[in-house]
């Protein structure tokens, strides 16, 4: 985001989820992130400013945060289990060729978003890699590939 490659800095959006489940129904605007994580709590200190018309929001309520912080428009998912690392420590994947064969590909993998890697570079959207069974995998090897379902 300060980069300006994700949006402009402290634009984030905020949502917050009150104590009960429920959402607030008006998103916030993110003003600062502190850059250190608590060790002890894995928190990291945050303000947001929120519009407050019903009083809802009173001092000490416990909430928790979302927060949009932009979208990669030319990233990809791919899940943890698929990305191996080279020597060097580089991320790479299998990838199934247009013959059907394994080829070793190195990648560009910027973070984990839950259980997946989003990648930056080195993958196009719609080509296949190989999630599983890697252990048996060998640059030019050739591949059965059966599709795999993307749980959002």
């Amino acid at each position: 985001m300060a980069s300006g490659a994700l949006g402009a800095p402290q634009s984030a959006r905020v949502q917050l989820i009150l104590e009960d489940g429920s959402t607030y129904p008006t998103p916030g605007t993110l003003q600062f992130s502190d850059i250190t994580v608590d060790p002890g709590t894995g928190s990291v200190g945050l303000r947001a400013v929120f519009p407050n018309p019903g009083g809802t929001l009173l001092p000490g309520l416990y909430v928790r945060a979302r927060l949009d912080e932009g979208v990669a428009t030319r990233g990809v998912l791919v899940p943890q289990a698929a990305v191996s690392r080279d020597p060097k420590g580089g991320a790479t994947v299998y990838v199934v060729d247009p013959k059907g064969k394994a080829e070793l590909r190195p990648i560009q993998a910027d973070r984990t978003v839950g259980d997946k890697w989003l990648v930056s570079g080195g993958l196009r959207s719609g080509e296949r890699i190989i999630v599983e069974g890697l252990q048996r995998v060998r640059p030019g090897a050739a591949v059965q590939p059966s599709t795999m379902v993307a749980a959002r």
